[in-house]
């Protein structure tokens, strides 16, 4: 017997079939048993969706019932840098104040910290201008601002001069503080008498006449002579007078200057200057405390006054009076 032929149809392979005699049990008309309806499903099981056959309408789609309704979109997310946890602002104004400020004060600063008087000023507003300028610098590092140059302009001129300000105001201090001491004997360890001489370390002597008394007897002219015997001028701006009567200390509205002293004695000039005291009753001398300038140290003097008995030798204390002590007859 021949092998079937896989290409060919049953009839041709003498395989049963149509046409051949044979036929399904119980012949070909007839009908087959009938069938109840589907049993349902166990409870708690839904049954299984129908699933359309390949030919169906809308075949390979989900039911609509299964399908996901479409949510509103995500929100958009701009300038998110990467691994940023939250969006990033849109950056705002540039803020540039600190930079600004700083190279204004450094200009100010620098142009002062040359001039002697005025270098402590320099170092007042080089001190915030070098502040600011570094603060406005690290902004604009941060990009926060971007005028750069400009705070850094204010941070160098600002250290530069605070800098030479400091120098300068501690010479400045020197020179203030300097003071003018008494060179000679009368005036610093002795009290100094009528038109005796005290001589100061920069060539100033002063000399003081005995007072003379109105012809009441109640008011006292005091004459101060100066003279510069050295080779710079002698500043004797804010001179001040101590007039005393033994321990007692006079008011100052009992001194008052009549001729004032100039603002400086230039080298070989000579001034003399008045002062009008009023006497206390029982008053014999004076004891005078005087500095020609606020640069200059006091010299001591005791004046008797004219016609007055025993001028005693009670006003030695006056050698160890400074002037700091009571109101002053100013210059």
């Amino acid at each position: 017997m021949d092998e079937p032929d896989p290409f060919r149809a049953p009839e041709e392979n003498g395989a049963p079939g149509r046409g051949t005699g044979w036929e399904p049990p119980g012949g070909t008309g007839a009908v087959p048993p009938p069938q109840g309806p589907p049993a349902p499903p166990p409870r708690g099981i839904a049954a299984p969706a129908a699933v359309p056959g390949p030919d169906a309408p809308g075949a390979g789609y989900a039911p609509l019932a299964q399908q996901q309704p479409y949510g509103p979109p995500p929100p958009p997310v701009m300038n998110l840098p990467y691994a940023a946890p939250f969006p990033v602002r849109p950056p705002g104004p540039p803020r540039n104040g600190l930079g600004t400020a700083s190279l204004v004060l450094g200009v100010l600063a620098a142009a002062l910290c040359w001039t002697f008087y005025l270098s402590p000023v320099a170092v007042v507003l080089g001190i915030p201008a070098l502040i600011l300028g570094a603060a406005g610098a690290a902004r604009a590092r941060r990009g926060e601002a971007t005028n750069r140059l400009p705070a850094l302009g204010g941070l160098w001129t600002g250290a530069g001069a605070t800098a030479i300000g400091a120098v300068l105001s501690v010479l400045l201090m020197g020179t203030l503080l300097k003071v003018v001491e008494v060179t000679s004997e009368a005036g610093s360890e002795l009290l100094a008498g009528a038109e005796v001489t005290v001589r100061y370390g920069d060539g100033l002597t002063v000399t003081m006449p005995e007072p003379e008394l109105s012809t009441s007897g109640a008011v006292a002219t005091v004459e101060i002579r100066l003279r510069n015997e050295g080779g710079d001028a002698a500043h004797l701006g804010g001179a001040e007078l101590y007039v005393l009567v033994g321990e007692r200390e006079l008011p100052g509205r009992d001194v008052r200057l009549e001729t004032p002293l100039p603002g400086s004695l230039e080298p070989g000039q000579n001034w003399t200057a008045r002062y009008t005291v009023t006497v206390p009753a029982g008053a014999h001398e004076f004891g005078l405390d005087f500095a020609p300038g606020r640069d200059y140290a006091f010299g001591y003097w005791q004046l008797p006054l004219p016609g007055a008995a025993g001028s005693g030798e009670d006003g030695d204390a006056g050698a160890d009076r400074g002037g700091d002590d009571g109101d002053t007859a100013d210059v």
